[in-house]
């Protein structure tokens, strides 16, 4: 199990050079097809409970009051089932690759009588829905890992693009000046964000070690945009 593990970690390390994100978008789109329990499984209760949840919404909330929030790469939304409880009057978005993912939180959302939560499919780019400056507040929750250096940048270009307060992030960061692959993305986001916004705008924190596990102790952190 271990050789094919890295053996196929050595394939999707060489079509990435050669194709870029699209490996990764192909990955997350049709992953339902022959992962039957992965969409189901960002909804059940383990999931909706890690640890790490908690402490994400608790960053949100601290921007508080605001009237909308939006993230990007939702899966079928267990970080905004949380929001959605907890701020029951605002208005909270989510897009993601997968249809199925979005199918399956539509119907999570509307059994559990939660109203006040819009999904939509697309990619992590895809914001043209959005109008400049008509979201509050935009974050990621373990999804920019996915996006290479050929998109990072257009990414982030808009979410400034759409976002009023604060970009939340809770991804892999590193001091280092290039992006670097590890199993995953890893950015410079003060660097990456610099290209647009002043430095002194963007905040990084360690993502507390009892939060996460394995790789995430050592790469995750909490980068927050205050705009």
């Amino acid at each position: 199990m271990a050789v094919a593990k890295l053996i196929l970690r050595k394939i999707k390390r060489l079509a990435r050079k050669i194709f870029g994100t699209q490996v990764d978008e192909l990955y997350w789109r049709f992953r339902h097809i022959f992962d039957k329990k992965w969409v189901e499984s960002y909804i059940s209760e383990e999931s909706i409970n890690h640890p790490h949840r908690k402490f994400l919404i608790d960053i949100i909330s601290k921007y508080s009051p605001f009237e909308n929030v939006l993230e990007i790469g939702c899966a079928s939304g267990p970080n905004l089932y949380l929001l959605a409880k907890k701020f029951p009057d605002l208005e909270f978005y989510g897009i993601d690759i997968s249809k199925k993912a979005i199918e399956v939180g539509k119907n999570f959302f509307k059994k559990e009588n939660i109203n006040n939560v819009f999904l939509y499919s697309g990619k992590v780019e895809g914001l043209k829905r959005f109008k400049d400056k008509s979201i509050d507040i935009i974050f990621t929750d373990a999804v920019l890992i996915y996006e290479g250096p050929d998109k990072i940048s257009q990414i982030i270009k808009e979410m400034l693009r759409v976002v009023k307060k604060a970009i939340i992030l809770c991804e892999w960061h590193s001091d280092s000046p290039k992006s670097v692959y590890k199993y995953h993305w890893i950015h410079n986001y003060k660097s990456l964000f610099s290209q647009f916004i002043p430095g002194q705008k963007v905040r990084i924190t360690k993502l507390p070690k009892n939060l996460w596990e394995e790789d995430w102790r050592e790469l995750g952190y909490f980068i927050e945009v205050i705009l």
